[in-house]
């Protein structure tokens, strides 16, 4: 019976850390006095480099005879490419920009991808009526320099979003701004600034590049292709005991938490940190992915998007830019075949031998490679399902609604047949934060979603918004109908509690597709009705008059 993927990532896991201080307890010649090495962060302390602390701190840099410092990142500082290029820093964390710059013949490698999808998103207020890139144009956007900017300008490019539609800011790097509303979009993080949002009651929306098709690697281990060559034994002691750092990590998140809290960022609430973790672990995925895993495929998609979008100049090349672990010694360059015809027979049984092993060794690898060609396969599906449908709710994305949207739209213009939308909104959803917390709030969402879901056709399709509000699309069925299944959902959510003894009403916007609309302006007639319901008192439906 097979070993599901979980368990042997498992097994990977503490395996991982054991063989590496058995190879290091083995091997006391390693751990001479060896010339420093130092690693530049892409920005303040925080639990987004939490495996390079756990390795030093628990000693795997050490075990492996190397001496690391850690150097801090910031607003003001250079960029770590910038750093690490000019000799200061021998690794640097980067983002999936890194390959431009070896597109543009800088001698950089990546050595592991830590974030397997980015957090990078534009951060905006919930009352501010932005929904999607194309809200964008008019407003006040911020946006850091490339190639730290690079998925949220891939979206707007992918979107045919014109830089000049838009009023750049130079990013602030301070939230406060958006809540003050002296920008209308802030460019931060999906493990950072949402937390502090929250602390502040500021309800909020994020615009994800990944719900656009922008799914970049983040935080990738990079070096100078001259210090591989140079110390290539260094370069794989070091990708492996961080590799190590981060598995102890997130198998022990409180213990390295408490640590990071204390000896790196003090300034950081022990909660904002371990709100930073578990997001962190999301884009990660420790549990699909081996810890990082770089596929060329993927680099190769990658760098081409910039080539196409006019962020680099091509050909898209990248031999020698993703990093390969040397080849362990062939041993068998050590014997020596003996001269003379009274050693022939040994020295062929010897071939033969050899040959049998080789066969043995070939016959193990191919099983091995298929498992893993296997193993990546299911992880590529599960990627696909995650980029597909919102972890919380097990609903559609907005990226995927969107695809969904935009072909019943032209199926209905091809054969006249109605198509109605249902915006829903839970009422007061922020009470049942600040009273029950998130982890309950998460439930309420879920169970919501689900009671929703069991009274829709098939043929309809159910999508997590954003926050406490979902969207239903309804082909075939008119606005009447419609209309009476949002006021029977509103009764049926508002009749029993949906978790514990949590009571929820819910407010609807109803509007039907006309010939020659587009999603933008159906949503905007359901968003219009869901404003006039909770004007009017909410937990009520709403309806957009037909033409």
């Amino acid at each position: 019976m097979p070993i599901p993927i979980s368990r042997r990532f498992s097994a990977t896991r503490c395996a991982l850390i054991a063989i590496f201080i058995a190879a290091q307890l083995l091997l006391p010649g390693l751990l001479a006095a060896a010339e420093p090495l130092r690693l530049q962060l892409r920005w303040l302390h925080q639990f987004q480099f939490a495996g390079y602390y756990m390795a030093l701190e628990k000693g795997y840099y050490r075990q492996a005879g190397l001496d690391v410092e850690i150097l801090q990142g910031g607003p003001h500082a250079a960029k770590p490419i910038d750093i690490l290029l000019a000799g200061q820093a021998d690794f640097a964390i980067a983002n999936s920009g890194l390959v431009i710059a070896r597109m543009q013949g800088k001698p950089v490698v990546a050595l592991a991808a830590i974030m397997q999808t980015s957090p990078i998103v534009w951060i905006v207020r919930a009352d501010s009526g932005i929904y999607s890139p194309h809200d964008l144009a008019g407003k006040r956007v911020m946006l850091m320099p490339p190639p730290e900017s690079t998925e949220l300008l891939i979206t707007l490019a992918r979107e045919g979003i014109d830089l000049n539609r838009l009023e750049v800011q130079q990013t602030s790097f301070n939230p406060q701004d958006l809540v003050d509303r002296h920008t209308d979009a802030y460019d931060g993080y999906s493990t950072n600034e949402p937390f502090w949002l929250k602390q502040q009651g500021v309800d909020y929306r994020l615009i994800n590049p990944r719900e656009y098709g922008v799914n970049y690697y983040n935080d990738v281990l990079a070096t100078r292709q001259a210090l591989l060559d140079k110390r290539p034994k260094d370069v794989e002691a070091f990708v492996q005991a961080s590799l190590a750092g981060w598995q102890y990590a997130l198998d022990n998140i409180e213990e390295s938490v408490q640590l990071i809290h204390r000896r790196y960022a003090p300034n950081k609430s022990l909660e904002h940190l371990r709100f930073e973790a578990e997001e962190l672990k999301k884009l990660i995925l420790p549990e699909l992915v081996q810890l990082g895993h770089m596929n060329p495929g993927r680099w190769e998609t990658i760098a081409r998007n910039y080539v196409e979008l006019g962020m680099a100049e091509g050909p898209a090349e990248l031999d020698g830019f993703i990093y390969s672990q040397p080849p362990a010694p062939d041993h068998s360059l050590l014997y020596k075949v003996l001269a003379g015809s009274l050693l022939s027979l040994l020295v062929l049984g010897s071939v033969a031998l050899r040959f049998a092993h080789l066969t043995r060794r070939l016959r193990q690898e191919i099983r091995l490679r298929r498992s893993a060609e296997s193993d990546l396969l299911n992880s590529n599906q599960q990627l696909e399902i995650m980029a597909n449908t919102d972890p919380l709710t097990g609903q559609l994305t907005r990226r995927k609604f969107e695809e969904v949207v935009d072909k019943e739209i032209k199926r209905a213009e091809r054969y006249g047949f109605p198509l109605s939308l249902v915006f829903m909104d839970i009422d007061h959803f922020k009470r049942v934060n600040d009273e029950h917390g998130h982890e309950i709030g998460d439930r309420v969402l879920s169970a919501v979603a689900s009671r929703v879901k069991t009274h829709l056709r098939e043929s309809d399709s159910l999508c997590r918004w954003g926050g406490e509000e979902f969207i239903v699309l309804m082909p075939h069925i008119d606005l009447d109908q419609v209309c009476a299944l949002a006021e029977k959902l509103r009764a049926m959510l508002a009749a029993t509690p949906v978790v514990e003894n949590i009571h929820i009403t819910a407010s609807f916007g109803v509007a039907q597709w006309q010939p020659g609309q587009d999603l933008g302006t159906l949503l905007q007639r359901a968003d219009k009705m869901l404003y006039r319901a909770k004007q009017l008192g909410r937990n009520r439906v709403e309806c957009y008059p037909a033409d």
